[in-house]
């Protein structure tokens, strides 16, 4: 991976060098190049006016019935937002919905039932487990001594032992024609404003006496609809997705409380099936080692 060392580096020095002397065109020199930048300011601002006037006259042109029918558009969109997220929109049909969803959700007998079942299997796992260890260790001790006390005596008897240059290389008093043409056009991008067509179509629009009584006429009405409808869908939308997270949260707690309760039912059968296991595998192996030792201490002579 060298080329990746050799990009690297080629960075780190674009940008020491960016640091230490800038990089690319400098359009504010307070020469030729700032001039350039100026011009293309001054190109964007005839434009800008261009698109404002533009906008403006059409917003003075249009009749009362268009302000109407804005009005109603207007209107509608901004009662039907206040609706479905005002106070008796989406936040009070989400609150109602997880009520409901929270209580069907715990008294889904699917809950509990599926809780005490993985409750119960891990609790006996772990159960059988834990008494398995608790019982294998005293056991094998006691196989052990018995096993001793029989290997010792098998034989019959026991004993009592036991790059800031410039793009072409020019001279300081050289202008590129390029870097000329590239400041004209940073500057006119800089200060062309995209929106300046609709800046002047909203002041058209207040100046016009006839679209502002259309406006007015049409705005208030439809405010009122789309303020019902966005109640209505707010609150039901906000209804299925409480209920939906009220059901979950309901129905965890329904499985925990029936999990906790199947683990204690679950480590006390475990237990007492791996104490059992582990007292007799303990046992044979303690007695099966004591034996042999037992044994080589005093039969081998």
């Amino acid at each position: 991976m060298r080329w990746i060392e050799t990009l690297r580096a080629a960075l780190a020095g674009s940008i020491l060098a960016c640091g230490l002397g800038g990089c690319g065109v400098n359009c504010q020199d307070d020469g030729v190049l700032e001039s350039a930048y100026q011009d293309g300011q001054a190109r964007a601002d005839t434009v800008n006016d261009g698109e404002y006037e533009r906008g403006r006259v059409l917003g003075l042109s249009l009749s009362f019935d268009e302000g109407e029918d804005d009005g109603r558009h207007d209107g509608y969109a901004n009662g039907y937002n206040d609706g479905y997220y005002g106070p008796y929109g989406y936040s009070v049909g989400f609150s109602a919905g997880y009520g409901d969803g929270n209580r069907d959700g715990y008294v889904d007998p699917v809950a509990c039932q599926t809780g005490a079942d993985a409750g119960f299997a891990a609790g006996d796992a772990d159960g059988l487990d834990v008494g398995y260890d608790d019982a294998y260790g005293p056991a094998y001790d006691d196989g052990y001594d018995d096993g001793y006390y029989d290997g010792s005596g098998s034989c019959g008897f026991r004993s009592a032992g036991g790059g800031g240059e410039g793009r072409r290389g020019k001279a300081d008093d050289e202008v590129d024609p390029e870097d000329i043409e590239l400041c004209e056009r940073r500057g006119y991008r800089r200060r062309l404003d995209g929106g300046a067509y609709a800046k002047g179509l909203e002041s058209g629009k207040r100046d016009n006496p006839d679209y502002q009584a259309g406006y007015n006429l049409g705005y208030p009405d439809a405010y009122g609809v789309g303020l019902l409808d966005g109640e209505y869908n707010g609150w039901n939308d906000g209804y299925h997705d409480g209920y939906g997270v009220g059901y979950i949260d309901g129905y965890e707690v329904a499985y925990a409380s029936c999990y906790d309760a199947g683990y204690d039912d679950g480590f006390n059968a475990g237990y007492d099936a791996g104490y059992d296991e582990g007292a007799t595998v303990g046992y044979d192996f303690g007695y099966e080692d004591g034996f042999y030792d037992g044994f080589a201490d005093y039969c081998q002579y």
